[in-house]
């Protein structure tokens, strides 16, 4: 009896020093960490050197190596072991207690291959934590669901069966379209979302949902102080470091990059320690240590000495604090088209920017960065603002920057109503006292819809299609939006000079004049195409087409409406004349015509043929010594024969 006794007191015992650790373990929410498969995980964001799946894998396991060792996690994926096929979900590793370790050796052997049967993985994981259970789902992806089914659809389900049941999403680098299909998952079932673009933004967002899921070891009740290492253990050398962003101030809990080195190794060595994680704790031998701390633009380098009397514990202050910047086109907060922000450091008199430490195609951006003063520039199309900030250790400043810009949006039609025109130049000036015409040329475009982004003012628009040109005036005010359709009141002139077809192998290039037909008779359109077609303004023309430099021309009145579009053909008469009796081969031969203008001369090894519009002339060799009249009439080549009289 004593015996059994003594057994009953040692078992109760035992079972209220295991207690309070199997309360935990049985009241920890189940975790399923669901990692995509597919093969896009081996892409890259952009301005991101790692691949999707390494990045994931890495910052996971730093996670689940830090998750309280009571936590009941599970590891699952889709698409990771055949292409092609969606029905390829599993469920890896069980969720159970301590299943941290089992999760961190199956992502080593994770090999993402297929296709994103994302949806079904969802609905797999939430049989696995079962009907009505409460729990936890996170899913990690870069993409939309790729096999036809509606994400949305089952995320209702799960709210109607498991109304306790989170599901978390990460997604890593989506389009928008993509995000937004993925909104209702987190939503429906009341989880957190995340989008991430870089591993910074994977890092930040893994703390959160690890946080809420629990996983975090400050989000658990710890085991009893029963079975902690006495307070007098110190433990092994190593460096457990953290960083702050000013000294004595609170750790930063995100992510930053940690490059560790021996100090006096060889320079080509690899270094004890390069990673991105929260905190740093390594057992390291006693001796002095190189660590460098990147986060967000702040870079810290020391030296830290580790002793031989446990581990070396060190907060690092980065001196370093936050820049919010947010850029509008104006006060009322209207969005700019394309800003492009730069951020710099200034001069050591603060005259101005002295070096660029960000530049980006953005009109916001959240940077960390070292104390000290900033220029902050933001330029969009001809508009540009500039303000100077700032940051102390360990503070948040903010700057709001008001370009105050409207944009101005052009297009061109021939006539009222009719289609946009196409390769119309659009120039923009500004009032510029000192440019020589009074105006300053500050923008330009070709395109079918030309935008512009300006600074409010007042402006002059000069369009010009082929000869035509329309001039206007616009103002505009900050955040406006102007559209402005030119109508330029042009048509389209095609000429068609023809010459009889058995001359065609013998005429020069044909030149086609366009002049104004009013008393200014200006010309307007040139051209030495086959078939030149001209753009002008609606009027009056004398169309006039010359064969070379010879008398052989022909001519047109035409009259162009707007919008309109004429053909006109013109025909040119020519007549070859041969000139024989001439004794000499290098005699020189000339005709001219009745006012006495020479029309055509021979040329040495070309022969006496001339080709000559009908009409009368007078034939002269060698400088008057012989000399002929003649007529040419329309049609078949001639002969004149010199010699007679």
């Amino acid at each position: 009896m004593a015996l059994r006794r003594c057994l009953h007191l040692l078992i109760a015992a035992t079972m209220c020093l295991l207690s309070p650790q199997r309360a935990v373990a049985d009241t920890a929410p189940p975790v399923l960490i669901i990692v995509d498969g597919s093969g896009s995980m081996w892409g890259k964001m952009e301005g991101d050197e790692t691949a999707k799946f390494y990045g994931v894998r890495d910052l996971l396991r730093e996670r689940l190596l830090a998750a309280p060792t009571q936590s009941r996690i599970g590891l699952g994926s889709f698409g990771q072991r055949r292409k092609g096929d969606c029905s390829d979900v599993e469920i890896i590793t069980p969720i159970e207690a301590g299943g941290s370790e089992s999760a961190i050796a199956a992502l080593e052997q994770l090999n993402p291959k297929g296709k994103g049967p994302l949806t079904t993985a969802i609905r797999e994981g939430a049989k696995a934590i079962g009907a009505g259970a409460s729990g936890h789902i996170v899913l990690i992806h870069d993409n939309a669901d790729n096999c036809s089914q509606d994400v949305c659809a089952a995320a209702t389900d799960i709210a109607k069966t498991n109304p306790a049941l989170k599901v978390h999403v990460l997604s890593l680098g989506l389009a928008k379209p993509e995000r937004d299909r993925m909104q209702c998952l987190a939503a429906t079932t009341k989880g957190l979302q995340f989008d991430a673009t870089d591993q910074a933004g994977i890092a930040a967002a893994l703390t959160g949902i690890f946080t809420a899921a629990a996983l975090d070891a400050t989000a658990v009740v710890p085991a009893p102080a029963a079975v902690a290492p006495p307070a007098a253990a110190k433990g092994p050398p190593g460096l457990r470091l953290s960083a702050a962003l000013r000294d004595g101030s609170e750790p930063i809990a995100a992510a930053m990059s940690w490059r560790i080195t021996k100090v006096g190794a060889a320079p080509d060595s690899a270094p004890l320690v390069e990673r991105k994680s929260r905190e740093i704790n390594e057992t390291v031998d006693p001796g002095r240590y190189t660590v460098a701390v990147t986060y967000g633009l702040i870079q810290r380098t020391l030296d830290i000495d580790v002793s031989d009397d446990g581990p070396t514990v060190k907060r690092i202050p980065l001196d370093g604090g936050r820049l919010d910047v947010t850029a509008t086109a104006s006060r009322q907060g209207d969005q700019l088209s394309a800003p492009v922000m730069t951020i710099s450091t200034m001069s050591a008199d603060g005259t101005g920017p002295a070096s660029v430490v960000w530049l980006g195609r953005e009109a916001t951006a959240e940077l960390l960065v070292p104390a000290g003063k900033y220029a902050v520039e933001v330029t969009d199309g001809l508009a540009r603002t500039v303000q100077t900030i700032d940051i102390a250790a360990g503070a948040a400043a903010r700057a709001d920057l008001v370009l105050n810009t409207g944009r101005l949006e052009l297009s061109a039609t021939a006539f009222d109503g009719g289609p946009a025109l196409d390769r119309v130049l659009y120039l923009i000036s500004a009032d510029d006292p000192a440019a020589p015409e009074g105006r300053r040329e500050v923008a330009r475009s070709t395109a079918m819809l030309a935008t512009f982004t300006l600074q409010a003012g007042t402006y002059y628009i000069t369009a010009r299609h082929g000869a035509a040109e329309h001039r206007d005036q616009v103002a505009i005010s900050s955040g406006d939006i102007v559209k402005r359709t030119l109508v330029l009141g042009v048509g389209q002139l095609t000429v068609k000079p023809t010459i009889p077809e058995a001359m065609a192998p013998k005429a020069r290039a044909t030149v086609t004049r366009v002049y104004e037909a009013g008393t200014s008779k200006r010309l307007v359109g040139q051209s030495t195409a086959a078939i030149p077609a001209f753009i002008l303004s609606a009027g009056r023309y004398r169309v006039e087409a010359q064969l070379g430099m010879s008398n052989i021309r022909a001519e047109q009145i035409v009259d162009l409406t707007a919008g309109g579009a004429v053909t006109t053909d013109l025909n040119l008469q020519a007549v070859e004349v041969s000139i024989a009796g001439i004794a000499s081969a290098s005699a020189q031969a000339a005709m001219r015509d009745a006012s006495g203008r020479v029309v055509w001369r021979s040329r040495s090894g070309d022969g006496f043929k001339a080709l000559v519009a009908p009409g009368d002339y007078v034939i002269e060799v060698d400088g008057g010594t012989g000399k002929k009249s003649v007529s040419v009439k329309p049609g078949a080549p001639m002969t004149v024969d010199i010699s007679d009289p």
